[in-house]
């Protein structure tokens, strides 16, 4: 198979999964984690309120800047403004967005947060094409042949084809700036004369967006900085490339660290970073690790990744009959000890927030896909069985991805998609000093979206008394609900 074959298999591949995406593309938010969408647009909305991004210094809130959608609790999540802050994350997954939407004069509507998955997953696929090329070295048997079968694979998953459709999340809008990250690091380890000021500016520049999207870059430049000095005589250029990753990781560090602490002082991000640590990685105490482990693995990994983890146990089980030893080269055990034990570690620190949210696994996207397309290419002896091989995986794919979000206006539970748009219309002319109590139970960022307010979730009308008491609050209403289906709004006196 030619380059120019393999790109026109991987183009069309790619569009028939825009195609597979279409008929939920215009479905109201609702399910399998869109309330991640919410949050986003809400910021959006708070951001345009206050007078723009640029009044909060670009730190996401998850209020609106009603007075009634302010929170007056003693906490570390509540800054001084009374907003309800978000620090957990660098801001660039918000900061995207709320540019573009800016530049082009849209409205905070979902549709375009949609647009712009593909466009992330369509750079994502071109760049781990790229990756593909360093990793099938030329001369490799049927080189282009497991490139366009691992990109393939790559592209469509339940998971790539939710995460870079409906639901928008870090954890895919990181994958083609690390993607990037692991082409110029590779580059640069075939020696000094692949190096330059440019590609040194560049890698700076790009470790700082990952840091400002996600903490998975720290895991990656850790284990790429481990690989340069394990090298059995690390040369000159290895630690200066060390050097490099590391002062940028510094850098992105020191710079975010002080864009939150602009808000609300140093103390104040510092206590938010310990307690969401404490709170989000192995030290969480409430669940056991074990069972974390097993519900991230067995429960999120099979919902995201089914179809791959059967192609691959297939392959390991044939290679396991037939007596065949898998073998890697180079090039590919510096993807799996720069990005696949990097990938492995961050699941295993922030273990009770991967247990938490499927698209946590995101980030095994490159590796399953790779491996994948190459065991099955190793495999097949000929082109027909991989094409059947092909063929039954796409088949399966698609079926999950459509059994998981099904078509039209009812979810597999039988819960209309429209659900938690009717409940928000419902509290959307609610005057916008008045505190809005509900028994909901935890926050409903989907409800608040299409309400254009915030929802504080009490157990009972007695609660939500005592909270007014409390925080000062005299104008509020307790919104009585079933199911998230109203049934009465009182004043609250």
């Amino acid at each position: 198979m030619t380059k120019k074959a393999a790109i026109q298999v991987v183009s069309i591949v790619f569009l028939a999964g825009i195609l597979i995406r279409l008929p939920n593309f215009q479905r109201p938010l609702s399910k399998h984690h869109e309330f991640m969408n919410a949050l986003i647009l809400i910021n959006m909305e708070s951001w345009r309120q206050g007078g723009g991004g640029s009044h909060f210094s670009y730190v996401p809130v998850m209020n609106f800047q009603n007075q009634g959608d302010k929170y007056y609790d003693s906490s570390v999540y509540v800054n001084r403004n009374h907003d309800r802050w978000y620090l957990s994350l660098g801001p660039g997954w918000y900061m995207i967005p709320y540019f573009i939407y800016q530049l082009l004069h849209l409205p905070a509507v979902p549709v375009y947060l949609r647009i712009l998955n593909l466009l992330s997953g369509f750079l994502s696929a071109i760049l781990f094409f790229r990756l593909c090329e360093y990793l099938v070295p030329p001369g490799a048997p049927r080189r282009y042949l497991q490139i366009t079968l691992a990109s393939c694979l790559f592209i469509f998953s339940p998971a790539m084809l939710w995460y870079t459709g409906n639901a928008y999340t870090h954890t895919a809008l990181v994958l083609p700036f690390v993607i990037g990250f692991l082409i110029l690091v590779f580059s640069m380890t075939r020696g000094p004369e692949k190096s330059s000021k440019s590609r040194l500016t560049i890698l700076f520049v790009l470790i700082l967006l990952l840091i400002y999207i996600d903490w998975l870059v720290l895991f990656v430049a850790s284990a790429s900085c481990l690989y340069l000095l394990s090298k059995r005589k690390p040369d000159k250029f290895s630690y200066w490339l060390v050097a490099a990753i590391l002062g940028s990781c510094a850098t992105g560090i020191t710079l975010l660290f002080f864009q939150f602490a602009s808000q609300d002082g140093p103390d104040a991000v510092l206590a938010y970073w310990k307690s969401r640590f404490l709170f989000r990685s192995f030290a969480n105490q409430e669940v056991s690790y074990p069972r974390m482990a097993f519900h991230l693995v067995f429960f999120h990994g099979l919902t995201a990744y089914l179809p791959q983890l059967l192609l691959i146990g297939a392959c390991t089980l044939w290679a396991w009959y037939k007596k065949i030893r898998f073998t890697f080269r180079d090039e590919e055990r510096f993807l799996l000890l720069t990005y696949g034990l990097a990938v492995l570690f961050y699941n295993a620190v922030f273990i009770e927030w991967s247990y938490e949210h499927e698209f946590s696994l995101v980030p095994w996207s490159p590796v399953l896909a790779y491996f994948g397309g190459k065991w099955v290419v190793e495999l097949s002896q000929g082109r027909s069985r991989i094409f059947f091989f092909s063929g039954c995986y796409l088949v399966f794919t698609v079926f999950q991805y459509y059994y998981i979000n099904r078509p039209g206006k009812v979810s597999r539970d039988g819960m209309p998609y429209n659900t938690f748009q009717i409940s928000g219309d419902h509290i959307r002319n609610i005057p916008p000093d008045y505190k809005i109590y509900a028994a909901i139970g935890k926050p409903a960022p989907m409800i608040e979206y299409y309400a254009g307010r915030n929802i504080s979730p009490v157990l009972s009308l007695e609660a939500a008394r005592q909270d007014m008491k409390t925080s000062g609050i005299t104008r509020a209403v307790w919104v009585e609900q079933d199911q998230y289906n109203l049934k009465t709004i009182t004043v609250i006196r």
